[in-house]
């Protein structure tokens, strides 16, 4: 019976790590200057997220290094012992093999090195390409500026030449259109042709009288029912502004979202920017010159981060699913709750915000505080125009407004809290199903207007 053979000379215990060098090692100690030093591999050791770095020229300030990343293997370093002939080299016999130990960490440089440029210039006396790397870098200590010697050129080389260490095998072209590309990722909504008028707010340029030709003709194609037209035509009678989740909340309109946003520009245009921004205005109506058109300017309000509480709220609005006429599949539509605490047009005393950023008209805020300070706004002289931001209000005057809602939904959302703690879960639990919601799926004929603090989704405002 044959004996096994015995390990004791393998190392199995001892951690090695393996630099793959890129070049023929014959100079063990120019190899590891190369590589910044024995104190430089300590450091790159030590730092797992370090790479180690080569340097063809180690002793030029303006030489490039190459990178090698690290990476985690599992590996064995052999030494092998193999005798070879002089008379026949090619004939090798193996005497012994050992394992050394075992490679836990290897480096490869499998990456590009930067381009390099040499400190060296064209003598003009001599005509020869001569170095300057002495001059340029000086060897001892000087007191004499080197860039104030005239026969020094300048050497000036950037930090890096290429912004990439990998090769790009891409092909730049034209990639053609194909039909699942409009089936796969995330759905195309359909151009359509918008008839209305945006009108952006100045203190100078008239306001639209009459809707356009143009939409007067497509809204002929339609069919929508007379008595729909004259239901919203008698609101703006009634009312000069609106914005458009007003109107259709405060009425209670019998009526599809998608007619009334065909029908608005038949009787206001829209105003994309200003104190009245995101609201429909009735044609002939110019709120720069009617006082009282302060009412109608536009609260953007958003709850605060304060306690927690906030997260009771949703971030978006849910959503729920229509037929749309246009493409023949199923859109996203805004759910209202029943009731007039979710009435998320109106602000009264008992309100908490179905989201966190809702905006309201200073008509539709029933609070007692609110309506004071505008009946306390004194009324302009003759010839005074409103102003660009502020309108016919005070500077500051929508910050008093905005803490005095936050202090009113604080309190809402505490008193529920305590008296009826099963309600406050379920709408807790709600808010949070709520935030996974996209922009994509609010109502497509929702506009976007800008608010004063940043660009926000306009659904909760039309």
């Amino acid at each position: 019976m044959e004996k096994p053979a015995k390990n004791y000379r393998h190392r199995l215990d001892k951690d090695l790590i393996c630099i793959e060098y890129p070049g023929a090692v014959t100079n063990t100690d120019r190899m590891i200057h190369s590589l910044g030093g024995l104190r430089e591999i300590s450091t790159t050791f030590s730092q797992r997220q370090r790479r180690i770095e080569v340097r063809f020229r180690p002793d030029c300030l303006f030489a490039k290094p190459a990178y090698g990343e690290g990476t985690d293997i599992t590996g064995m370093a052999l030494k092998v012992v193999v005798r070879r002939k002089k008379s026949n080299p090619e004939e090798a016999v193996v005497k012994s093999t050992k394992i050394i130990g075992c490679v836990r960490r290897i480096y490869k440089f499998s990456a590009m090195c930067d381009f390099q440029q040499l400190p060296v210039f064209h003598n003009t006396k001599t005509d020869r390409v001569e170095c300057l790397y002495d001059e340029i870098v000086p060897n001892v200590m000087s007191t004499t500026n080197p860039l104030e010697l005239p026969e020094v050129p300048f050497f000036l080389p950037p930090a890096c030449f290429s912004r990439s260490e990998t090769v790009n095998s891409n092909m730049l072209r034209q990639k053609k259109p194909t039909d699942s590309d409009a089936t796969q990722g995330r759905k195309q909504r359909p151009l359509k042709q918008k008839y209305g008028i945006y009108h952006p707010f100045t203190l100078a340029d008239p306001i639209p009288s009459e809707s356009n030709k143009m939409y007067q003709e497509m809204l002929a194609t339609r069919m929508i029912p007379k008595k729909c037209i004259e239901d919203i035509k008698a609101a703006f009678d009634a009312r000069p502004i609106w914005t458009k989740n007003a109107l259709r909340s405060i009425n209670r309109f019998n009526m599809t979202n998608e007619t009334i946003s065909t029908i608005l520009p038949s009787v206001g245009f829209y105003y994309v920017n200003g104190p009245w921004r995101g609201t429909w205005v009735r044609y002939g109506y110019d709120p720069r010159k009617h006082f009282e058109a302060r009412m109608y300017q536009l609260l953007d309000f958003r709850v605060r981060s304060i306690d927690a509480l906030h997260e009771s709220i949703g971030v978006k609005r849910r959503v729920t699913g229509k037929r749309n006429y246009r493409i023949g599949g199923t859109t996203k539509t805004a759910s209202n709750k029943d009731g007039p605490r979710h009435s998320y047009s109106i602000f009264t005393e008992d309100t908490i915000p179905q989201y966190r950023i809702i905006f309201y008209q200073y008509c539709d805020i029933h609070l007692k505080k609110i309506k004071e300070m505008l009946n306390k706004v004194p009324s302009p002289m003759s010839g005074t125009v409103c102003d660009e931001r502020n309108g016919w209000l005070p500077n500051r005057f929508d910050d008093q407004c905005r803490n005095i809602l936050m202090e009113v939904v604080l309190n809402n959302i505490r008193n529920l809290r305590k008296s009826n703690p099963e309600e406050y879960e379920e709408m807790e639990s709600g808010s949070e199903e709520g935030e996974g919601m996209l922009e994509d799926e609010f109502d497509e004929d929702d506009e976007e207007p800008v608010s004063d603090e940043g660009s926000v989704s306009g659904d909760e405002l039309m």
